[in-house]
């Protein structure tokens, strides 16, 4: 078998939560930067009222970035990785594992309420929709996270690609034996 190498790129969608999020940033930054002005020319101090809206306008912005995800997986020889990407500017790392860890798998929507009540030491949503209607789920052993749920959206070569390297009695139960 020769080397594995698939990456994949989800663009997560704006919900209702990030609407109001952003509206809120804008309004703060709308109400704010006139409120800055005001107090800063009732003590003659202008100059340091211009540079605190100019700090209102910046941190709108940038948390108003951190709002525009995208979510990465990547499988290198069974050895995945999940990335959170901001802004198609910064990038970090939320989790990575062997497949050979992997406990169970499945698809998230038939299995969310077992799911629910069960412990784990992270949860990592990297799924493009709240629904998470198409997202499967992984509970693996991680380095960095312990005992892991990761609920993501893989594609077919994705899955076919994680099927090579998953315990073959979790391959067998999951996805029959043909698979």
């Amino acid at each position: 078998m020769g080397d594995v190498f698939i990456e994949r790129m989800v663009k997560k969608k704006i919900q209702g939560t990030d609407l109001l999020i952003i509206i809120g940033l804008i309004l703060a930054a709308i109400v704010l930067c006139p409120v800055l002005l005001l107090v800063s020319l009732s003590f003659r101090l202008s100059m340091i009222g211009v540079l605190a809206c100019v700090g209102v306008v910046f941190g709108a912005y940038k948390l108003l970035c951190t709002r525009l995800l995208e979510y990465e997986y990547s499988l290198t020889n069974g050895y995945v990785t999940v990335d959170k990407i901001m802004n198609k500017a910064s990038r970090k790392r939320m989790t990575s594992f062997e497949c050979s860890s992997a406990e169970d798998i499945g698809e998230y929507a038939k299995n969310a309420e077992r799911l629910k009540n069960r412990s784990f030491d992270a949860r990592i949503f990297a799924s493009a929709d709240a629904s998470y209607e198409k997202a499967w789920y992984m509970i693996v052993q991680s380095g960095k996270t312990g005992k892991t749920l990761v609920v993501f959206d893989p594609d077919e070569d994705f899955l076919d690609a994680v099927k090579k390297f998953i315990p073959r009695p979790l391959k067998f139960e999951v996805f029959g034996r043909n698979a």
